[in-house]
């Protein structure tokens, strides 16, 4: 994209209110994975790119968009994708290169606010509350995430998509409604005006089995769900109906705290056709092992426990875990344990349709004060 068009905006960033209550950003940088290796080789500029793993089986870590304009996509089985495109260039994981290229961007983040007001989601994902600059007028949210973009494009040679809005939710959504490069404001007051022409799965954390059951009551935008009668909700859904109404109504005060460890680090993905074979599956948990472990070295920390989820074609989830007496941030340590709860699940040759894995019990490794022999 030329660098010229970098600040095109979403329909709301006419308004350029000053005083918003907050004013929160999430910042996406778009297809992460394979923009690094192309911003570094110039030959992989405008070429269908994938990250994934060596073998046959592996399945898609990121794809470019380049190759997304053949159906390319991320948790692609690796021989799917190439099938849809046989000229696909592969290109392996490189874990030091994305955290060194997340760390760049994070040191950005912080240029803006305060380190504690920073929540990274994922090396490529995080929330911002830059109130304190927009509250007083001395700024505006379009005036902010502009710089932000600007200093990620110039200085890491990456480019975002970015949501403001007074939630985190609204940000969120709004930043995934422009890809890539997009900047969208939503301004107080407009959230439920924005959100109502959706459709309900860019809700987060919507299940694909919630979804289904939200289609088949007749609703399949955000506004029918928000407008929907709130009893009938919660009769059919629990109390998480209420909680899915006031979302698809922009009604979300979840603050942005970065002061706090996460207590636990998790990916996961859903695969495009369940998955019995014992080689794609950990494959996948190969992958899935690189992730979190490299935002568990990002966030200097390390972890006790490995855990494995596995979601059955009956939706019927099954996970188990494997505890270590001493923690650690070593990615073959932590791909021995999960492949060891794998096992554990007794799932053999079942198909699996999601499959996960989470650290737990995270723990600031203690300075050395002194090397001993086996150091």
């Amino acid at each position: 994209m030329d660098h010229k068009e970098l600040w095109q905006t979403g329909r709301h960033d006419m308004a350029r209110p000053e005083n918003w209550p907050r004013t929160i950003l999430h910042v996406d940088l778009d297809a992460f994975y394979t923009s690094v290796h192309q911003r570094d080789d110039p030959k992989l500029r405008g070429v269908p790119v994938v990250v994934a793993g060596r073998s046959r089986r592996a399945v898609v870590m990121g794809s470019s968009y380049e190759a997304r304009a053949y159906g390319v996509r991320s948790a692609m089985p690796l021989h799917e994708a190439v099938q849809l495109y046989p000229q696909l260039t592969v290109i392996a994981p490189d874990s030091a290169r994305y955290r060194d290229a997340s760390r760049l961007v994070h040191q950005i983040f912080r240029r803006f606010t305060s380190p504690e007001l920073v929540e990274g989601i994922a090396l490529d994902e995080a929330y911002l509350d830059v109130t304190a600059r927009t509250r007083h007028g001395t700024s505006t949210a379009d005036e902010v995430a502009r710089r932000i973009k600007f200093q990620i494009h110039t200085e890491v040679g990456l480019t975002a998509s970015v949501g403001a809005a007074t939630s985190k939710l609204v940000a969120k959504v709004a930043s995934g409604t422009r890809k890539p490069d997009g900047l969208v404001l939503v301004p107080p007051g407009t959230e439920a005006d924005f959100l109502a022409p959706l459709p309900i799965g860019v809700i987060p954390g919507l299940g694909p089995k919630t979804e289904d059951r939200l289609h088949s009551m007749g609703l399949r935008t955000v506004g029918a769900l928000a407008a929907y009668e709130t009893q009938r909700l919660v009769q059919v859904l629990g109390t998480n109906g209420a909680v899915l109404q006031r979302l698809a109504q922009g009604r979300d005060r979840q603050p942005v705290d970065g002061s706090r460890p996460a207590k636990t680090i998790s990916a996961e993905t859903t695969f495009d056709n369940d998955v019995s074979d014992r080689v794609m599956l950990e494959e996948a948990l190969r992958d899935l092992t690189d992730r979190v472990t490299e935002r568990l070295r990002t966030d200097g920390v390390r972890a006790r426990t490995v855990y494995v989820k596995l979601k059955l074609p009956d939706f019927r989830l099954v996970s188990r875990q494997v505890s270590r007496t001493s923690p650690t941030d070593d990615v073959e340590t932590i791909f021995r344990a999960a492949r060891s709860a794998l096992e554990k699940s007794h799932v053999e040759s079942r198909p699996v349709r999601l499959i996960g894995v989470g650290l737990s019990g995270l723990e600031h490794p203690e300075p050395d004060l002194q090397l001993t022999l086996f150091d």
